[in-house]
C-alpha cells in the first residue's frame, strides 16, 4: 500500500522551531495550479503547509513549505518527495536539500593560513606573496586588457558596458573596491526584499558574494579589478552560505534575474541535480540569457548546475595554467579560468588588516569569465548577436558556448577530458567569426535527469553502472545524484567500483536499483530484498 504523503512528512520532519523544511512539486501538463494547490492544502492541514508557485515564471511548480518543521535526514526527506509525488499523481518531487557539495573557504573575516578550514586535506594551496606584485594576473592569463583594447580599437563599447550580469550568492556589503561598480536593482530571495545586503552573520561564507563579485565588476581602482568593470551589477542574496545551497532558492533566484532583465547569471555555488533549478536554467536560457557555474571544489566531479548540458561549466587553473587542486573536473566542464591565488576583495571586521587578498576556488573563476561573456556582448552588441544565433538555428546560450571553447588557449599538456577545451581566451572570444567551432562539434541542450545523472555514474562508477532501463532515473534523479555525490566526498573521489559501506539511502530508491555494479557501489546485495531507512540524530 502507497506510503501516505502525511506520515511520510511525520518521518521526514519534527517539530522544532528552525527553518522550514520544503518540497518542490512539478506538476504534469494536464493538472491545473490552482486545484492542485487546493489539493496539497487540504491534505496536508495538520502540518499547517504553505503552497505558492515557484515563481511567476513557472506556476507549475509548487513549493511546500511546512512552518516548524526540519528534516532530520535525507534518506526520509527523499522518502517524502516520493510519497508526496505518488500521492498528488505530480511528475515529480523533491525536497528542497540544503547540500554541502561545493566545499569554500570559511570566511572573508579570517587569515588566508586559516582558510584552509573550509577545504579538505589536499584541496588548496598556500599564499604566493610574489603574486601581489602581478595584481591583474589573472586577468592577463585570460587575455582581458588585450580583449579591453581591441574593443577601443575598434570603437566598440568595452569592459562590458551596457551589459547586466546577475550574481546569486551570500549578497554583497559597501566595500572600498566595490566602491565604483556600476550596479541595477537586485533582490533577497530568502528575506523577499528588495535588499541584497550580505548581513555578514557566523557561519556560512559571509563576504563571499563580495569576494566574487570584486573579480567580476570592480573598477580598476584601488586594488582589485574585475573582468568587466563597466558591466552593471545585479546582486541577488540567495543563500545564506555558499557551502549550504538550497536549490529551490537558486531557481527563484534564476527567474528573477531572468524576469528583470540580467543579460548573464554567474553561479558560484553548486550541489545536487533539482527539476526546479533544472527547469529555471532552461527558462534563462531560452530568454537569451548567457548563464554559467562553478564546475565545484573538492569533490572530484562537477557538481549541478555547472553539470547541466544547458550551464557553462567553468573549472580552475593557476596562474601557469596548471590545474587548481582543487577543481572538479571531467567531460562535464566546458572550459578553465584562474582559481588559484586570485586577488579578491575580502571582509574583515574592523581590525586593520588589508580588505583584499588571494582566493581560491571554482567561485572566481566563474565570476571572471561571466565578465568575459559580459565583454562579448557589448563587444558585438547582445541584438546582433542573438540575431546571429537565431540564424545559425542556436540559441546565444549555445553561440558563446561553442566560441568560448572553440577560442580558449590550450597549454602544454592539457587535459581536455578533464578541464575543458582549454583557459578562456577573451581577445581570442572578441575577434573570432560567429562560424567558428561549427565544424568541430554539435552542443545538445536537451538533456534532463537521464543525462546528466547516468553520466555522473558513468564517470564515479563505471559506463556500465549507468545502463539500468528499468529504474527510472527522472524519478530518482534528485536522489541518485545526492548519493553519488556524498560517496565521492566520503572516499575523497573517484575509485570506480569500489565497494562501500551501506548507503543512507531511502528504501524506495535502494527497492527500485537492479544495475549489480550500483548495488556494489552504495554497499547493498541484490539478494536483500530492502534496505531500510537510517536516521540521524
Amino acid at each position: 500500500m502507497m506510503v501516505n504523503a502525511y506520515d511520510a512528512l511525520l518521518v521526514a520532519t519534527h517539530e522544532v522551531p528552525a527553518a522550514p523544511a520544503r518540497f518542490a512539486l512539478v506538476l504534469q501538463p494536464s493538472q491545473d495550479p490552482a486545484e492542485r494547490t487546493s489539493a496539497v492544502l487540504n491534505a496536508l492541514i495538520g502540518l499547517g503547509a504553505t503552497v505558492k508557485p515557484l515563481s511567476s515564471l513557472d506556476p507549475r511548480v509548487l513549493v511546500v513549505e511546512l512552518p516548524g518543521r526540519v528534516f532530520t535526514d535525507p534518506a526520509s526527506s527523499f522518502e517524502a518527495a516520493y510519497a508526496l509525488a505518488d500521492q498528488f499523481d505530480v511528475e515529480a518531487a523533491e525536497p528542497d536539500l540544503p547540500t554541502d557539495f561545493f566545499p569554500d573557504s570559511t570566511s572573508g573575516e579570517i587569515r588566508f593560513a586559516e582558510e584552509s578550514a573550509g577545504f579538505p586535506p589536499g584541496c588548496w594551496v598556500p599564499e604566493r606573496p610574489q603574486l601581489y606584485d602581478n595584481p591583474l594576473w589573472a586577468l592577463k592569463n585570460m587575455n582581458v586588457p588585450e580583449a579591453w583594447k581591441y574593443s577601443q580599437d575598434h570603437d566598440r563599447p568595452d569592459r562590458g558596458d551596457g551589459i547586466i550580469v546577475a550574481q546569486p550568492d551570500t549578497g554583497v556589503t559597501a566595500h572600498r573596491e566595490l566602491a565604483g561598480t556600476l550596479t541595477v536593482p537586485g533582490y533577497d530571495v530568502l528575506d523577499r526584499d528588495s535588499d541584497p545586503t550580505d548581513p555578514l552573520g557566523p557561519g556560512g561564507n559571509p563576504g563571499h558574494g563580495t569576494a566574487t563579485a570584486s573579480v567580476l565588476v570592480a573598477s580598476e581602482t584601488p586594488t582589485v579589478t574585475g573582468s568587466a568593470p563597466k558591466a552593471r551589477h545585479m546582486p541577488i542574496r540567495a543563500i545564506r552560505s555558499v557551502i549550504r545551497v538550497s536549490q529551490v532558492s537558486v531557481a527563484e533566484a534564476i527567474d528573477w534575474a531572468t524576469d528583470h532583465g540580467a543579460h548573464v547569471i554567474t553561479m558560484s555555488l553548486g550541489g545536487l541535480f533539482s527539476f526546479s533549478l533544472h527547469r529555471a536554467l532552461r527558462r534563462a536560457v531560452a530568454a537569451d540569457v548567457v548563464v554559467l557555474a562553478a564546475a565545484g571544489n573538492c569533490v572530484r566531479t562537477v557538481v549541478w548546475p555547472a553539470r547541466y548540458e544547458e550551464c557553462v561549466a567553468v573549472g580552475g587553473v593557476n596562474w601557469e595554467d596548471v590545474q587548481w587542486p582543487g577543481s572538479c573536473r571531467g567531460p562535464a566542464v566546458d572550459v578553465s579560468a584562474p582559481a588559484e591565488n586570485v586577488l579578491r576583495a575580502t571582509v574583515r571586521n574592523g581590525d586593520g588588516a588589508r580588505d583584499f587578498g588571494q582566493g581560491q576556488g571554482t567561485s572566481f573563476a566563474v565570476a571572471l569569465t561571466a565578465g568575459v561573456a559580459a565583454l562579448w556582448l557589448a563587444h558585438h552588441g547582445r541584438a546582433n548577436l542573438i540575431g546571429a544565433a537565431r540564424a545559425r538555428g542556436e540559441t546565444l546560450q549555445a553561440m558563446f558556448l561553442r566560441l568560448v571553447r572553440a577560442t580558449a588557449r590550450r597549454p602544454t599538456d592539457w587535459k581536455s577530458f578533464e578541464m575543458g577545451a582549454g583557459v578562456v581566451d577573451a581577445r581570442a572570444l572578441l575577434a573570432a567569426d560567429f562560424d567558428l567551432g561549427r565544424d568541430r562539434e554539435t552542443l545538445s541542450h536537451t538533456a534532463g535527469a537521464d543525462v546528466t545523472v547516468r553520466s555522473l555514474v558513468a564517470e564515479a562508477v563505471s559506463p556500465e553502472a549507468a545502463v539500468d532501463d528499468e529504474l527510472d532515473w527522472h524519478r530518482f534523479g534528485p536522489e541518485l545524484s545526492f548519493a553519488m555525490l556524498r560517496e565521492q566526498q566520503v572516499s575523497g573521489g573517484l575509485q570506480a567500483e569500489t565497494p562501500a559501506a551501506p548507503a543512507d539511502l531511502s528504501a524506495t530508491l535502494a527497492k527500485a536499483l537492479t544495475n549489480p555494479k550500483l548495488l556494489r557501489r552504495f554497499g547493498l546485495h541484490t539478494s536483500e530484498p530492502e534496505v531500510g531507512v537510517k536516521g540521524e540524530s
